[in-house]
């Protein structure tokens, strides 16, 4: 991993980082002073609004990244290109807000004021231009940019929500921070492109189609996490919708770790795949390492929530004891979503495997709709995870096989039983420390410092290799 790229993910998982650690802040607080039930009225709202925006700007984060990637080392051609997939993108959100605007006046008949503030976040959509610094590899900008977003909002939160009637506020403030923090990336363009007059129709000629082909397994992944949504708050109820959602952002909460290697791999991959000789082998050997580093933190975060959940609930949020069940059921979802970004987003996205990418993510989709129809009307939020379980599984599944066909290896060895071996032994004594202690943050510190301990401990003394470079590397640094 050369310095570009440790740099960028440095830079993704800074911002990651604090992802993580704002909602242990606002999530106890907001089930305190608004509740769950009315906090399901924003999700609801901002579920409905996820579609039009899904709609609007197509597959276009995606499609900028890679597009910006390929022509990165001309100037020209950059500025070009940006201009006409950005006046593409305004146009289709305009539209989409519109539409959603139309939606919200013929279908909503209470608490229309959310509804509306949170069409703000369509606007916000609509000056997203994250895709481009991505594509040239600038992760700094994005990441400081979403640092700060996130701080003033959580700031302003804790200032002025203070009760149920608050909603509105808390709706407004994360709005309104999202379409400032986009906006302000405009300002920091001009290091890399000039202002280039391009014609709206040439754009749709030249991106429109590429743009769909991508949008394609956008849609089919959105079944599977807007869908979900959806489902719940028409079959259930919006208060199963914000257990739910909440016990997700959990157990996807520690994810990003390993999808910001995805972030930072796609236009790296891409860019060697397009313009270098050897880009196939160059590119697969790339894949291979970062599957190899996704399962090295994956398998001990399935195992450590697995492990920690049952005992951090009951302190952080006692009021909604069904969340520590949910993030139990869902924890195999961090080991699929990791393999298929490496699989996915860092192979068959930037080597234009674009038909067998849709397939598999379409086939996710269908088998979710499916096991959502049956299971949420009876289970709610639990049947939800079970459905998403197995729909991740099934794309993973389906792209490891693609991969195979077209790499003519293996991804996976022998030394993957390590990872697995020290990661079961972690998760036997992190249960026991538990068990031991009052559930308490001091209970789950003890069990994450002494996890990590045991897992990496482990896999030293199993002289695990990719884990023995890394700690030479970062020896010879020193």
């Amino acid at each position: 991993m050369d310095k570009k790229i440790l740099l960028n993910y440095i830079y993704n998982i800074a911002y990651q980082l604090v992802k993580i650690a704002l909602p242990l802040v606002t999530v106890p607080y907001l089930y305190a002073h608004i509740g769950a039930e009315t906090l399901g009225i924003s999700d609801f709202a901002s579920n409905i609004a996820g579609w039009f925006i899904l709609f609007g700007t197509l597959g276009v984060n995606t499609y900028g990244n890679r597009a910006i990637a390929k022509v990165r080392d001309d100037k020209d051609q950059m500025s070009q290109t940006f201009w006409q997939i950005f006046s593409m993108q305004c146009m289709n959100m305009l539209i989409a807000t519109i539409f959603y605007g139309v939606y919200v006046a013929l279908t909503v008949t209470k608490n229309l004021e959310i509804y509306a503030l949170t069409g703000c976040i369509l606007l916000a959509s609509l000056f997203d231009i994250t895709w481009f610094f991505y594509g040239v590899e600038d992760f700094k900008k994005a990441s400081i940019r979403n640092i700060l977003v996130k701080l003033t909002g959580v700031g302003l939160l804790l200032i002025f929500v203070k009760k149920p009637s608050d909603l509105y506020l808390y709706v407004l403030i994360n709005s309104v921070s999202e379409l400032i923090g986009q906006s302000i990336m405009f300002f920091q363009l001009k290091k890399y492109i000039h202002f280039e007059k391009v014609s709206l129709k040439q754009a749709y000629q030249n991106h429109f189609k590429p743009t769909i082909a991508l949008f394609i397994p956008t849609i089919a992944i959105s079944v599977y996490t807007l869908l979900d949504q959806t489902m719940l708050g028409y079959l259930h109820s919006e208060l199963h919708l914000n257990y739910y959602k909440t016990s997700m952002a959990f157990v996807k909460m520690f994810l990003y770790f390993v999808t910001s290697i995805g972030a930072v791999m796609l236009p790296r991959v891409t860019n060697v795949f397009h313009n270098q000789k050897d880009g196939k082998q160059q590119a697969q050997t790339l894949v291979k390492t970062t599957m190899k580093i996704a399962m090295l933190m994956a398998i001990p975060m399935c195992f450590g929530m697995l492990a920690v959940a049952p005992f951090f609930i009951p302190w952080y949020l006692p009021s909604a004891p069904e969340i520590a069940k949910l993030i139990m059921l869902g924890c195999p979802i961090v080991l699929f979503i990791s393999m298929s970004n490496v699989t996915g987003i860092q192979y068959m996205v930037p080597t234009g495997m674009d038909k067998q990418y849709s397939s598999s993510v379409i086939a996710g989709a269908c088998i979710n709709f499916v096991c959502n129809l049956f299971l949420i009307p009876k289970m709610g939020a639990f049947g939800a995870i079970v459905a998403s379980c197995i729909a991740e599984a099934s794309v993973t599944g389906i792209q490891l096989f693609y991969i195979k066909k077209e790499l003519g290896t293996r991804f996976f060895d022998l030394s993957y039983f390590k990872l697995v071996l020290s990661a079961l032994f972690m998760y036997v004594v992190v249960v026991l420390i538990g068990s031991a202690l009052q559930a308490s943050l001091l209970c789950n510190l003890i069990q994450a410092i002494t996890g990590v301990c045991i897992y990496f401990g482990l896999l030293l003394l199993l002289k695990e290799q990719l884990l023995l470079n890394i700690v030479r590397k970062v020896l010879n640094r020193g």
